[in-house]
């Protein structure tokens, strides 16, 4: 079974508690300890949050947060996404990028492919396998995650799964949900990322702040 398969199974399930203490952990320890001076931390909580869940329910995981990476190169010619998808860069930015995200796209830096310094924010190992993790509050950032652990492919010697973790509501927004506006929009660029990365899910975290909608969604 694969590694995301698994954790499906045994940690990110809807009858948990995973969603309920990711909602209100770090508002208690903000308000108990830090007298609510504390930035919102969504990202580390769900880091440490997973980190005990995989402790009781997968012993036989690891978790490695907040990996830092050394510089990465550029890509060389024939690893650059125009020549692998057979796509000008132009159209392949539009579909992976989007019209709504392109101001804060650091379009320049990922599909150059390099990094002058980046992180990971957990890598997940199984005995000799393992699975990238990156966990975004804002969707903005993760055509940016696409292309690093697609670099990353071209890097490393092993081959690896890849699980993006990101937060969507079903607020109104321009005619459709925000949860439908993005759904739609991995649904056009599923087969660009399965050419880029092949071993890859998506984990959405669905109305965390209403105890009543709250729910996982996966996709593919």
């Amino acid at each position: 079974m694969r590694i995301v398969d698994e954790l499906k199974e045994k940690v990110f399930t809807q009858g948990s508690n995973f969603l309920d203490r990711l909602a209100t952990e770090w508002n208690s320890i903000n308000y108990n300890f830090l007298n609510d001076y504390g930035q919102k931390g969504y990202e580390t909580s769900f880091i440490n949050i997973l980190t005990e869940e995989m402790r009781s329910k997968l012993p036989n995981y690891k978790i490695v947060p907040f990996f830092g990476l050394k510089a990465l190169p550029s890509f060389l010619a024939e690893e650059r996404v125009e020549n692998v998808l057979n796509k000008p860069l132009k159209d392949i930015r539009k579909e992976l990028c989007e019209d709504y995200w392109k101001y804060e796209c650091k379009s320049k830096q990922c599909f150059n492919g390099e990094y002058s310094s980046s992180e990971i924010d957990g890598i997940i190992i199984r005995d000799r396998d393992f699975c990238l993790l990156e966990y975004e509050d804002s969707r903005k950032s993760l055509c940016n995650n696409f292309m690093k652990f697609y670099h990353l492919q071209q890097l490393l010697d092993k081959p690896f799964e890849s699980l993006f973790v990101t937060k969507v509501t079903t607020k109104e927004d321009e005619g459709s949900t925000t949860f439908e506006r993005f759904n739609r929009y991995i649904d056009n660029i599923k087969p660009m990322l399965d050419t880029l990365l092949q071993n890859w899910r998506i984990l959405e975290i669905v109305d965390l702040i209403s105890e009543r909608k709250r729910h996982f969604h996966w996709k593919p």
